[in-house]
């Protein structure tokens, strides 16, 4: 299998350096992903400026551009041969329920859609954000376990091939005992008001932040199935794409 790798943390981030290395016995990778972090650049792309490519001494390839872009040169233009799947990731926390619209790793997972296999992206929970007294390093290598279990063990050929797989992992070591479960997608709930200060010379400058609560979510949710320990899998695809929906009512099938 011929599998291209992009994310939205940048070409050198410790997630998607996990997930290659985990998978560079099994399949033949390529990798593409953006020079700087990307994070929240959703599907959205470059335009009306030029952008470069930059070839690394690890064969990673870097570009000036945003997640979407990175999969859309590497199909079209850098990877030498027509990737089988795209896996976007490991990203650095969680991409669930609202978030989606919001994900770089989601966004990239989707310009990579009507391959011969679904797309997959894949993100590892943390807890709070970095920089926080209580955040909590994601765990990269059950992300990333998770992964090689699904394309060696899994037939993800009986899967349409325009949906993209959303997988998201607990912070917990991988083993037997870790469940698959397929969710839908659930709710955060509105995000803060933003935090504004003044600054001396009459500027004004405005942070944004998560959510402090969030509602209650259905049990076969996403957001549900991380609370539990489980590792979560939503099928998502733009609805507006298609005259016919994707059936979404599927299984996990070993192979």
């Amino acid at each position: 299998m011929k599998i291209l790798l992009s994310n939205d943390d940048g070409y050198d981030a410790p997630g998607l350096e996990a997930l290659y290395e985990t998978l560079k016995d099994s399949a033949d990778l390529f990798v593409v992903a953006p020079e700087t972090n990307h994070s929240g650049a959703g599907c959205s792309i470059t335009v009306n400026q030029p952008m470069k490519a930059k070839f690394h001494n690890n064969g990673f390839v870097s570009v000036t551009g945003k997640p979407a872009d990175c999969v859309y040169l590497g199909i079209h233009e850098l990877a030498p041969w027509t990737p089988d799947l795209v896996i976007s990731g490991i990203n650095l926390g969680a991409n669930m329920g609202e978030d989606l619209l919001y994900s770089g790793t989601v966004g990239a997972a989707l310009e990579g859609r009507w391959l011969t296999y679904p797309s997959i992206a894949v993100s590892a929970a943390a807890f709070h954000q970095p920089g926080s007294e209580s955040f909590m390093d994601p765990n990269y290598d059950t992300a990333a376990k998770v992964v090689l279990d699904l394309i060696e063990n899994y037939d993800l050929s009986i899967i349409d091939s325009s949906i993209v797989l959303n997988v998201n992992t607990p912070n917990k070591v991988f083993s037997a005992d870790l469940d698959y479960e397929i969710t839908s997608i659930g709710k955060w709930g509105k995000r803060n008001p933003p935090h504004v200060e003044k600054e001396k010379d009459d500027q004004i400058t405005y942070w944004t932040s998560h959510r402090e609560n969030c509602p209650p979510n259905e049990s076969n949710s996403d957001i549900s199935a991380l609370k539990n320990n489980t590792i979560s899998i939503s099928p998502i695809y733009p609805k507006f794409s298609y005259e016919t929906e994707p059936n979404i009512n599927f299984n996990l099938q070993k192979k």
